[in-house]
């Protein structure tokens, strides 16, 4: 194998898009991985956020980095080329693009069942901030009903008119990303919960579901989350997913009931841009990225 060369975009065309979900899918199926990386990702001033390793035509590794004030980073190698400094070099420019952003720490998005990444965190001092785990359903043709004998509850894209609603019962003010589809659930004509449905190459992700905090314990997440599972069977989605905290047990036994099962838990680590001066005298080393 031959040199590789590490370059930068502020958003991924369709090519690179391509070439970046041939490498995902390689890599899931080498480690049984469910990556979360956001190719949607895009900074309003073009500034590098998504980094390519190629070797030649291949693209043979990947690092991006959420625009938000989280700035979550998620990245991979291809199994044929690790151990080539590869991924070092992909955070550091993940650390530099996060310092032009004017953000002190990170979010390094690990998996459990890839704990050679989470290991490399922990000696990078990076420090266990949450966890998720996403869980997967498939949408046969058909599926029991699961209210019982509870009125159907109404499911409709949201309006402009809902904006202030959905932000009383979500808590704060919201923007969707383009291609995000916001959905209300309404009980006899009174908006009571939201969520977002977001497309990957994989599946439909289910996020942000939230039921208006004075009307929880009713049913309402159940017959909202039943009405959204067959808005997405009827339109021919064969796969959903969604993410939820591990030790929220009630809404983990909900998701069970409708057919969700756990494929993967995320391991949230906090890590410091810049990276500690190094032991003795003389200055510490800069980031490519950052340099650049």
């Amino acid at each position: 194998m031959g040199a590789w060369r590490v370059f930068g975009h502020g958003h991924l065309g369709g090519t690179d898009r391509t070439e970046v979900d041939r490498l995902r899918r390689a890599c899931e199926a080498a480690e049984h991985l469910d990556l979360k990386v956001e190719l949607d990702e895009a900074d309003h001033l073009d500034r590098p956020i998504h980094f390519l390793a190629a070797a030649a035509d291949e693209v043979i590794g990947y690092a991006g980095l959420t625009a938000g004030d989280e700035a979550e980073a998620c990245g991979m190698v291809h199994p044929s080329w690790q151990r080539r400094g590869i991924a070092t070099a992909l955070l550091a420019e993940l650390r530099g693009a996060a310092a032009s952003l004017e953000r002190e720490s990170i979010l390094v998005i690990c998996e459990d069942a890839a704990p050679v990444a989470l290991a490399w965190m922990q000696r990078l001092g990076a420090r266990l901030e949450s966890a998720e785990r996403r869980m997967v359903a498939p949408l046969g043709a058909t599926a029991a009903s699961r209210t019982g004998t509870d009125s159907p509850l109404e499911v409709r894209p949201a309006t402009e008119t809902d904006h202030n609603t959905v932000v009383a019962i979500i808590g704060e003010d919201f923007s969707d990303y383009p291609g995000e589809q916001r959905l209300v659930g309404l009980d006899a004509g009174q908006l009571i919960g939201t969520l977002r449905l977001t497309e990957s190459s994989r599946r439909t992700m289910i996020y942000g579901f939230v039921i208006d905090e004075r009307r929880r314990g009713t049913r309402l997440g159940t017959r909202m989350l039943e009405a959204v599972m067959s808005r997405l069977r009827a339109d021919g989605v064969p796969e959903v997913g969604l993410e939820v905290d591990p030790e929220n047990i009630p809404a983990v036994r909900l998701y069970e009931r409708f057919g969700f099962e756990t494929v993967t838990t995320y391991r949230y680590m906090r890590l410091a841009v810049m990276q500690p001066a190094p032991p003795g005298p003389g200055p510490a080393p800069g980031l490519r990225g950052a340099e650049r």
